[in-house]
């Protein structure tokens, strides 16, 4: 989960695509790829990081933060309560 938020970190959507292609080959769980997906900017932090780099730090640790502790909320669910059942996966 929280390789999942950090790899969010990372600009565009390459990231989310092997996320995604890692998570249906049952290589990570459900809660690093929600995680990655929260933390996610996308292409849009591209111009950002060109205008004003300070604030796209910021906006990073915006998404970044809360995307981990939903992550690990999940993960927890996953474990404790069996939630990959909930999801059919």
């Amino acid at each position: 989960m929280i390789i999942g938020g950090l790899v969010g970190l990372i600009p565009g959507c390459g990231p989310q695509i092997i996320f995604v292609t890692l998570f249906i080959h049952g290589l990570v769980p459900f809660a690093a790829l929600l995680a990655n997906a929260a933390s996610q900017d996308g292409d849009a932090r591209f111009p950002l990081l060109a205008l004003d780099r300070p604030s796209a730090l910021w906006t990073s640790l915006i998404t970044t933060i809360p995307a981990l502790a939903l992550g690990l909320l999940v993960y927890w669910l996953e474990t404790r309560m069996g939630l990959p059942g909930w999801l059919g996966v």
